[in-house]
């Protein structure tokens, strides 16, 4: 249902249908070629990782991953009713926001946190200043202003 059900490696079904209906997308076919661009997919898992990357190689890994795949008893991620009562008064937060990040799109982000919603009290850090890989660049620069945006001393 719409709020719950098993994703049946959903990413790597898109794929292969975008691969059907347009060869771009087929980075067997483009990184082959001088003439075509291999394209960019960012935080998706496709059922080959497991064969194509050491680390999650191995029968508990791949059983891991397909028992993932096929789980379809999720329960809701968000609560809103939760997340707000969580909000007010009981839990400080704060979040870093990167404009032109490659994998979160700002605007679904704005609206996830405008005013209003379930997260309305969290700080909001919009910046270009890192992009998605900001905790691995600058951690503990990240972590101390979240922190102290969430503490009320950094506006």
């Amino acid at each position: 249902g719409p709020e719950s059900g098993a994703t049946n490696w959903a990413a790597h079904s898109s794929y292969e249908d975008y691969v059907k209906s347009d060869p771009q997308f087929d980075y067997k076919q483009t990184c082959m070629s001088d003439n075509m661009p291999t394209l960019f997919f960012g935080e998706m898992v496709f059922k080959w990782f497991a064969e194509d990357f050491e680390e999650l190689s191995g029968y508990g890994m791949t059983l891991l991953a397909n028992s993932l795949a096929e789980k379809s008893d999720w329960s809701q991620l968000y609560i809103a009713d939760n997340i707000r009562a969580a909000l007010n008064g009981k839990v400080k937060a704060a979040s870093a926001t990167y404009y032109d990040d490659l994998y979160v799109d700002f605007d679904l982000v704005m609206k996830v946190l405008r005013r209003g919603s379930a997260m309305d009290q969290v700080k909001v850090w919009v910046t270009n200043e890192h992009q998605h890989s900001g905790l691995r660049d600058d951690g503990a620069g990240i972590v101390t202003k979240l922190a102290a945006m969430a503490k009320g001393a950094v506006h």
